[in-house]
């Protein structure tokens, strides 16, 4: 399990390695039921969590063609308080559509039940985070609601504690992020032709249709993942 050095609230995250046997499903269930009990949210919450990663972990061993398979967990506040579960595989051939369907259908239910459990879902390209070197690859996630939870102390940020927060969380994703900090001007982060502005509040950024990007300090791992959408 690799944890970073802040916690879900300012932004960490925890990690686990799954292994590429049928063990995976089980792992993957067990280790977030650690995470989410530890954070003593509600029992039936964690029963529904549990068997959504179950399925997800058991659909990236089915259709990824080898490891490595990683489970990913950290906090959003951004559009609601929840909690986001990703599965990393190495495929990004075979990117699952979540419909809400019959649960009692033979085929497909996997990904049914995901959706029927969930706040949220989807799946998009990413890098690895657990490997020497960072593997390219997707991940498959799914977000629980904690809107009715005990919520999350709010941590105190500054922009110099968010940038460095940010340039650390992408040079371990294996890429390359420069520190600009002007004595009268905003802090910036490049990451090649970005320019991601940290505020006392948010990260800023452009997409590729020339949107602003806004998201809070405290998701800084939604920030990690869309950044590296738009550089991978």
């Amino acid at each position: 399990m690799l944890n970073n050095n802040f916690p879900l609230a300012a932004g960490g995250f925890h990690a686990f390695s799954l292994p590429d046997t049928p063990e995976c499903a089980s792992i993957a269930r067990s280790a977030l039921t650690i995470v989410m009990s530890q954070l003593t949210l509600p029992r039936p919450l964690i029963e529904d969590g549990a068997l959504a990663v179950s399925e997800l972990a058991s659909n990236s061993l089915l259709h990824a063609p080898r490891g490595p398979y990683e489970l990913w967990i950290w906090r959003r506040t951004v559009p609601e308080p929840q909690l986001v579960v990703s599965v990393f595989d190495t495929d990004r051939t075979h990117l699952p559509t979540f419909t809400p369907g019959d649960l009692l259908a033979e085929n497909g239910r996997g990904l049914t039940i995901v959706t029927a459990f969930s706040a949220d879902t989807g799946t998009h390209p990413t890098r690895s985070r657990l490997q020497p070197h960072p593997i390219p690859g997707k991940a498959v996630w799914f977000a629980l609601t904690l809107k009715d939870c005990s919520p999350f102390p709010s941590p105190v940020l500054t922009p110099l504690r968010a940038a460095q927060q940010l340039l650390l969380a992408l040079t371990v994703r294996g890429l390359h992020p420069i520190h600009i900090t002007d004595l009268d001007g905003p802090t910036v982060i490049a990451l090649n032709e970005l320019r991601i502005q940290v505020t006392c509040t948010h990260y800023l950024w452009g997409s590729p249709t020339n949107k602003v990007l806004r998201l809070p300090l405290t998701d800084l791992q939604d920030v990690v993942e869309a950044l590296i959408q738009q550089v991978c």
